[in-house]
Order: C-alpha cells, then structure tokens, then sequence
C-alpha cells in the first residue's frame, strides 16, 4: 500500500454500553456539521454512511453511494489499497493519516488524508469501518507556490551577476547564493557567520569589518569597496550594499546584501586617470615645444609668420601620425609622406627614397619628421630642389652591430648649387643637429661638401624602435647619387588678378585668407560661410578658381564642389581634418591641412591656374 504515513494498529474492542439516545444525537450531530468527510462501510467494502462533507468533497449525495461499493472513488492504479485496507481492518487495526488520491464524481483526483477505523458491535465484532477523509488540496497547492517561490528565488539568487547573501539581525551570514561558492571556492562550513572574513584581502577586513557592524547597529543602508580573494587566489575588486529588512512591527528581521565586482570598471577608471595626466604631460610638452618653436624662428631673424606656420604644419603632420597609431610610433615611410607632402611631385624623381619598413617610437618618429621639414624647406630654399637639375637621396636602414640593432638615415644632396657651410646656424640647424641627437642618442653628422648637404643619423642602439617592432636588417644599399641621372624642371609663374571664391565659416581664418590673397593680387570673391551663399555667388560672378573649406558649420561645401568640377574650375581643399576622411567631389583638388601655410596656398592656386586656361565668360 502506498502511504505518506501508515500507522496500523490494534483497535480495542468496542465492548461498552450502547449509547443513549442524547448521546446518539449529540454524535449524529458532530458527524453531520464535521468539515471533514466521515463514512462508514462494511467489511466488504460498501458505502453505509455518508455526511455532508462526504458530499462536499467527493460530489456524490448519499443517494448515489449509499449501498455501493467505495471502490467507486478509487482510481483504477490505486484499487489495491483498499484490499489492504480491508484486509487490516479486518485484522482489528487502523490505517492512520494515509495520504493518498482518490476520484471526485466529474472524474478529477482529490489528494487526500484517510484515517480508517474499525466499527464494532455490542459483542466486539468487526461490523465495518469508519473513515476520515481530510481535503489536502489546500495544503498541496500552498506547498506547490511555496515549493515554487523557493525554485524561482533560488533560479534568480543563484543566476545573477552578484555574489548575494543574508545575514540575521547581528550581522551572522546564514545564506550564502551559489555566485559566491563558485568564485570564493570555499565550503559553507568555513564562510557562515562571521567566516567570510578569511576571503578579504588583510588590508581591508578589518576596516570593512567595523563599517559593515556599525551600520548594522545603527539599521543604515550598508555599502563599501573592497577586494575579495577568488578561488584562483586572486583578488578582484567589489561594491558591497545591504539593506536591512524589517518585519510589521518595523524592527529589522535580516539583512539581505549583494557584492558586484567593479574590478574592470575600476581599472578603466585608473586607465582614465592615467590618460588624463598623459594628455595633460604631452599638452604642457606640446605648449612648451610650440613656444621654443616660435621663440627660435622669432630669433632667426626668418620671415617668422611663415617660418613659424610651416613648422607648426610639420608638427601637425607628425601628430596626425603619432595619432592615427594610438602613439604607438610611427613608420618611416609615412613620416616621410607627410613631412614631403608638399613636394610630392618630386619623389620618385628628384627625391628618391630607399629603406626598409621601420618603425620608430613617438619620441623618435616626431624628432625625425621635424628634421626632414626643416631639411627639406632648406633644400627648396638654397640647396638641391633650389633649381631644375637638383636631387635628393634619402635612405635608411638597420644596422646590426654586436647583436644590437640601430637605426641610420642619410640625407644626401645633389646637382644643385654649390654648397658653402652657413656662418651662422638657424633654428633649423637645431633641429636639424640637437633635437635628432637627443631622440636618438648619437651625434648627428651634418656635412657640406661643394656638390650638396649631406645629413647622416644614428641611433646609439634600439631604444628608438617600438617595443613590438621586430627590426630586419635590410640588404639594400643606398644608390650611388651620381648614377641617377638629373631631373630637368621648370619654374612655375604666379597668376595674379584672377577671381577666387573663398568658402570659409571661420570669420577670422576667411579674413586671413582674403588678405592674403589680395595682396598676392587675386580679386576675392566672398569670403562666405555657407553652401546657400556660395552657390549665390557663382550664379552671380564667374570665377577662376577657389578655396573651399569642407565642413561648414553642420553642412559640408560638397555640393560648391560638385557644382564647380562640373564647370571646370578648379579649387584647393583645406580642412583640419585628414583627406582620407574627405567625401568624392573633393577627391581630385589639392588638398591643404589647416593651419594653412600662405606660401602654400598661393603655390598651389597658381599651379593650377598654369594648368587650365582661364575661363570665358
């Protein structure tokens, strides 16, 4: 027989006086208004009795049972335990709280608690069996939500990110969530109550210790950061709340806290506030630097607000590159492309560059793109790119001696104006000779023999190559300057009273640029700051050529551009941006990166004035 409780026992013999008819009354009337279901049956297992609760629960009047047999409410799989049932009445013993299932009348199962009892007669034979049926239906379905709400605070408790516990009212954890077993790695024997203790780091156990119990005597809202110890053995970093939980009568009954590892919120938090003081040392260097900068060219006695804005273009090339790699250094190459950009149509034929893939640090690379402008404007100014034959050699290479790489770059002129050392050296002999020295640790070799500037640099060992820089010595030798035969040339002239349109929102730049343009001669059509203004403009005055600015204020100046490459007029490009991120109608202009050099875009709008005939109108 299948029993949730089965107690059979002897019953005694029923071997009283009968009772009075008050007593039968008085029972009569505790059977009827009884809430649970009382019934009585014979031996064999027929229905004799049943009172209104009977009917209540089962769904049958007593007319309908009363003389069948009460196999009637057991299920088809359950008709064994009324044999045993039988058979122990039969043996004079009760059958105790039986939980078990029986059939109500519309076919559904009832859960049930059944207490069945002998009856005797007046000589203490066995006439039949009393039975107790008590409704469990209440009681299974408060065990199954509760057995429910205790499956889903434990699929939630032991689901979320956080390590969770709860404590009672003097602070003695006694419920630890599974999140915290599978990081600590400890048992629950060793971290209950107070036991947590042993996975804080020593030097915040015990200061996280007297704030926890402070705020729990004082019932305040706990919170605090400190590490924990993993089960790897390594500490992370958590915020740790607890919030009291009181009962009805406001007094608190447990704490329930959580602990969040912040450990990679706080590592970015430090990395912020180590990029900030980066940015804040590089910003006083780059202050600092600009001020040298202007206060040598000043003392040179150069034309200073050219002088001065073509250096600060090459320091702006140099940092666009140093940015672009997340100051992870820069490639000699693209050193070399930004610092020659403006001589561009010279490489490969007047300047020839040979060397392998480099690349240098931050410190390095800015050093080296500093020298090469500076070389480079003197060059165009008194040295090889000074006439039509002239050239440039610059090669680099790595050389390896005793198993330590070192870098070396030549500069080296040809074919133009005979070469006489300077009495006096510039600024740009400083950067030239002291700055490079400085980057790269060995002095700088700066020669001028009659037939051109030569310009040798080292390194005193690696220090200057990036830390994820796997040099390779190259085998390639620098070419002999006398086996390239020379480049002829011809000089452009300016083209002066031409009409510009200027395209320009900054109000000081635009000015700027008027001025300069005018007193090269141009007429200047504008400055305007807008798309609608610009294309006012070219519907009312022809023009030459223009400048176009690309970002307007929220509107960029694509459509100027569309509208005059379908024209045929040309324009230069200036942004602060790189040209790389410039749209497709800007993708055949010159482009210059601001600050713009005067000296450079006055060269380039002759250029291409030279190039296209001058429009009729």
């Amino acid at each position: 027989m299948k029993r949730d409780v089965l107690s059979s026992a002897p019953s005694p013999v029923a071997n009283t006086p009968a009772l009075s008819a008050d007593e039968s009354s008085w029972l009569s009337a505790i059977i009827t208004s009884s809430t649970d279901a009382i019934i009585s049956k014979t031996t064999d297992g027929i229905i004799a009795s049943w009172n209104p609760a009977a009917e209540r629960l089962f769904g049958y009047a007593p007319q309908e049972v009363i003389g069948k047999s009460i196999r009637l409410l057991i299920p088809e799989d359950r008709q064994t335990e009324e044999d045993e049932i039988l058979t122990a009445i039969q043996a004079n013993k009760t059958v105790t709280n039986l939980r078990t299932v029986r059939r109500h009348k519309d076919g559904h199962d009832l859960h049930i608690m059944v207490t069945v009892s002998p009856i005797h007669d007046s000589n203490g034979k066995i006439v039949g069996a009393s039975k107790i049926v008590r409704d469990l239906s209440a009681e299974l379905e408060s065990r199954e939500k509760l057995e429910q709400s205790e499956t889903q605070f434990k699929a939630l408790a032991d689901n979320i990110p956080q390590l969770a516990w709860m404590c009672d009212p003097e602070g003695q954890i006694f419920w630890y969530n599974k999140r915290w077993y599978e990081f600590t790695g400890a048992d629950e024997a060793t971290t209950l109550g107070h036991g947590w203790k042993t996975v804080h780091h020593p030097e915040h156990e015990a200061r996280a210790t007297e704030h926890f119990l402070n705020s729990v005597k004082s019932g305040e809202v706990w919170e605090d950061t400190f590490p924990l110890r993993g089960k790897d053995g390594k500490f992370r970093w958590f915020l740790s709340r607890a919030h009291p939980i009181r009962g009805d009568d406001g007094n608190i009954i447990m704490w329930f806290g959580t602990n969040t590892d912040v450990t990679d919120q706080k590592q970015r938090e430090e990395r912020i506030q180590l990029l900030l003081g980066e940015v804040n040392h590089r910003a006083k260097n780059m202050l600092t630097l600009v001020q040298a900068i202007a206060r040598q060219t000043m003392a040179s006695g150069e034309n200073f607000l050219d002088r001065f804005s073509e250096r600060m273009r090459s320091l702006a090339s140099s940092q666009d590159l140093l940015v672009s790699s997340g100051w992870r250094g820069a490639r000699v190459e693209d050193i070399m492309s930004s610092q020659l950009a403006h001589l561009e149509d010279f490489i490969g034929t007047r300047i020839i560059l040979n060397g392998p893939h480099v690349r240098l640090t931050s410190a390095a690379a800015q050093s080296l793109g500093m020298a090469l402008h500076e070389l480079a404007t003197n060059a165009g100014k008194y040295g090889a790119l000074s006439n039509d034959t002239g050239q440039v050699h610059i090669t680099w290479n790595i050389r390896t001696d005793e198993d330590v790489n070192r870098f070396e770059i030549n500069w080296i002129e040809s074919g133009g104006p005979p070469v006489e050392a300077p009495e006096r050296r510039g600024f740009g002999s400083t950067v030239i000779e002291k700055m490079t020295r400085i980057a790269f640790g060995y002095p700088v070799k700066l020669e001028f023999p009659p037939e051109g500037l030569q310009w040798h640099l080292f390194s005193v060992d690696d220090r200057v190559f990036e830390s994820d820089f796997v040099p390779e010595p190259s085998q390639s030798e620098a070419p002999d300057p006398q086996s390239v035969p020379p480049v002829s040339g011809t000089q452009q002239s300016p083209s002066a009273h031409r009409r510009v349109l200027v395209v320009e929102d900054e109000a000081i730049i635009a000015i700027d640029m008027a001025a300069a343009l005018e007193d090269a001669g141009y007429a200047v059509i504008g400055p305007v700051g807008s798309v609608f203004e610009a294309m006012q403009l070219l519907d009312e005055t022809p023009c030459d050529c223009a400048v176009l600015d690309i970002n307007l204020a929220g509107e960029t100046s694509a459509p100027v551009a569309g509208r005059l490459l379908q024209q045929g007029v040309p324009f230069v490009t200036v942004s602060g941006n790189t040209p790389e991120t410039s749209g497709a109608e800007f993708s055949q202009a010159p482009f210059l990166s601001k600050p713009i050099i005067t000296s450079k875009l006055l060269t380039q709008l002759s250029r291409m004035l030279t190039e296209t005939a001058p429009q009729t109108r």
